[in-house]
């Protein structure tokens, strides 16, 4: 195997597992940080397998990488699991607070009786 090529897998196996640990700790900031270096570290892992067609990486360093991958994948499912559901949370909690008066055409406050349609106001 060339340098290069052993040199690509290891980086991106550091960058995922550094994505893993930041998901892990549900810390979502830093691995949302870790995209861009996740990204090139595939692009130059792509690169270095074109420029060395004839070697191969090592069987146990694409095992790692694989199982690396699949974890990240697990983890990236559940925090989208997780925001989706943080989400909802600030919505349901927005549309609880709706304030009960409103201003009305006169400028003074006006009774709501709940959401009106365009052709009950016209």
């Amino acid at each position: 195997m060339t340098p290069p090529l052993n040199l690509a897998v290891e980086n991106l196996c550091k960058v995922l597992a550094a994505e893993n640990t930041a998901l892990n700790n549900m810390d979502f900031a830093g691995a949302g940080a870790l995209l861009a270096p996740k990204h090139a570290a595939a692009d130059a892992l792509a690169a270095a397998m074109r420029a060395s067609s004839s070697s191969t990486p090592e069987p146990a360093m694409m095992r790692e990488l694989g199982a690396l991958a699949d974890e990240n994948r697990r983890l990236l499912n559940r925090a989208m699991r997780v925001q989706r559901r943080v989400l909802d949370l600030v919505a349901r909690a927005a549309r609880a607070s709706q304030p009960s008066t409103r201003y009305g055409a006169s400028g003074k406050y006006a009774a709501t009786t709940g959401p009106r349609s365009v052709a009950k106001r016209i």
